[in-house]
C-alpha cells in the first residue's frame, strides 16, 4: 500500500457507519478503508456515502466494501492475509446494545436485571476470532501494510472483553467508546480545549449514574480531583444511547488516524493492553500508555475498574470469568451451567449456551 494508511473496519451497524463517515472527513495522511461484513447492501451503502463525503471534503480517502460469510477466525485470517492492513477495528458482536429499545423482550429484561456484563460471551466471540486471525498474521511473518503485525482495536464491551481475550494470549491494543464517550462530555462540561489536563477513570458501568454515589467515576483536572463528577457527566448520560455513536464514531476515527500517522494525543480509552475498564492514556507512535494522576497508581486504578466491572455484571479472575451475585442469581434457574461463570477456554461453549437462553427468552 506504500505510504497510504490502510485499515479494515469489521461491521455494518451504526458504529461502523459513524466511524466511516468520520474517517471520510478526518485530517491526516491518505488512507484506504475496507468495510467488511456479511450484509453486502449495508456495507455498499456505507462505502458509497463515505466516498461522497470524502469527495465533498476534498479528502483522498478511499472506501471499499468486502462481503464475507461470517466472522470466523479462518474467514477473517484469509481476508486479512490478502489485504495486509495496518490495523483492524471491530465494531460487530452477536449482541446489539440497542435491543432493549428496538426490540424489548424477556431477554432484554433479563439483561437489565443481571447487568450488561452477563452478555460478555456474545460480545467476546467475534473479538477472539479477530484477535486470533491478527495474531496468526504476526506469528507467520505475514505483516501488515507497514511491515509489522496489524494493531487490533475492539469496540465490543472492551472493558471486560479485552481482559478476557488477553487471558487467552490474544493481543489487543485497546478499545473505543465508554470512557472515551464520558471523557468527551467531561471535556465539553469543563470547557477544556483538549484532554491533556483531564484524567477520567471510568468503566462501561459508568455510562449510567451508579446506584451508590461512592462508586462514581473519578476525574481530575491537572492534579486536582474534580468534585461532583456525576453532574459533569450528566449530559452524556441523558443522551439516547444510539445517538452516542456519533461521539464514539468520531473518537474511533480520530484514534485510527492517530495510529496510522503516529500522532501524539492525550485521550481516554477502554481496555488498553487488555486492562479492565477505562483510563486516561497517551497515544503516540502507534502505542497506547497510561497517564494516571500522581495520587493514583496503576494497581489502584485497575482495582477501581475491577470493582466497577463486578457492578456491571462480570469480572475476570485470572482465566475464569465470574458473574456478579445478581447475574449469577438470574442465570441459575435459566442457565445453571453458566451461573458460576466459565473458564476463558470455554468461551465458544458459553456463547452458544447464552445464545440458547436468549432465543428462549426472546420467544
Amino acid at each position: 500500500m506504500g505510504d497510504k494508511g490502510f485499515v479494515v473496519v469489521l461491521g455494518s451497524g451504526s458504529l461502523a457507519r459513524a466511524t466511516a463517515y468520520a474517517l471520510a472527513t478526518a485530517n491526516g495522511a491518505p488512507f484506504e478503508v475496507h468495510v467488511v461484513a456479511r450484509d453486502s447492501a449495508a456495507i455498499a451503502d456505507i462505502c458509497d456515502v463515505a466516498s461522497a463525503r470524502a469527495a465533498l471534503a476534498g479528502s483522498p480517502a478511499i472506501f471499499r466494501p468486502i462481503s464475507v460469510p461470517g466472522f470466523t477466525e479462518s474467514v477473517l485470517y484469509d481476508v486479512l492475509r490478502e489485504l495486509r492492513p495496518d490495523g483492524v477495528f471491530l465494531c460487530a458482536s452477536r449482541q446489539s446494545p440497542w435491543e432493549r429499545t428496538t426490540d424489548p423482550s424477556p431477554w432484554t429484561e433479563f439483561v437489565q436485571h443481571a447487568g450488561y456484563g452477563v452478555t460478555v460471551p456474545l460480545q467476546a466471540q467475534f473479538a477472539l476470532a479477530v484477535g486470533r486471525a491478527v495474531d496468526r498474521l504476526g506469528a507467520r511473518g505475514e505483516s501488515g501494510g507497514r511491515g509489522r503485525a496489524p494493531w487490533f482495536v475492539n469496540a465490543c464491551l472492551p472493558d471486560i472483553v479485552n481482559p478476557l481475550i488477553t487471558a487467552l494470549d490474544v493481543p489487543v491494543l485497546c478499545g473505543i467508546g465508554n470512557v472515551a464517550i464520558l471523557a468527551a462530555f467531561l471535556q465539553a462540561a469543563t470547557g477544556a480545549p483538549d484532554q491533556k489536563e483531564l484524567k477520567l477513570l471510568a468503566h462501561h458501568y459508568h455510562l449510567h449514574a451508579p446506584h451508590d454515589p461512592a462508586e462514581e467515576a473519578l476525574a481530575w483536572q491537572g492534579e486536582t480531583a474534580l468534585p461532583e463528577v456525576g453532574a459533569l457527566l450528566a449530559a452524556g448520560r441523558r443522551v439516547e444511547r444510539r445517538e452516542l455513536n456519533q461521539v464514539t464514531g468520531l473518537g474511533a476515527a480520530t484514534l485510527i488516524t492517530d495510529l496510522l500517522t503516529g500522532a501524539e494525543r492525550a485521550t481516554h480509552l477502554p481496555g488498553p493492553a487488555g486492562l479492565p475498564g477505562g483510563y486516561p492514556v497517551l497515544v503516540r507512535d502507534g502505542e497506547v500508555s497510561l497517564r494516571l494522576p500522581a495520587e493514583l497508581d496503576r494497581e489502584a486504578a485497575i482495582a477501581a475498574n475491577r470493582r466497577a466491572s463486578a457492578l456491571d455484571g462480570a469480572v475476570l479472575d485470572g482465566k475464569h470469568l465470574t458473574f456478579s451475585p445478581a447475574a449469577s442469581a438470574a442465570l441459575r434457574p435459566l442457565a445453571p451451567e453458566l451461573a458460576d461463570g466459565f473458564g476463558v477456554d470455554r468461551l465458544d461453549t458459553a456463547c452458544e449456551q447464552l445464545a440458547g437462553l436468549r432465543a428462549r427468552l426472546r420467544t
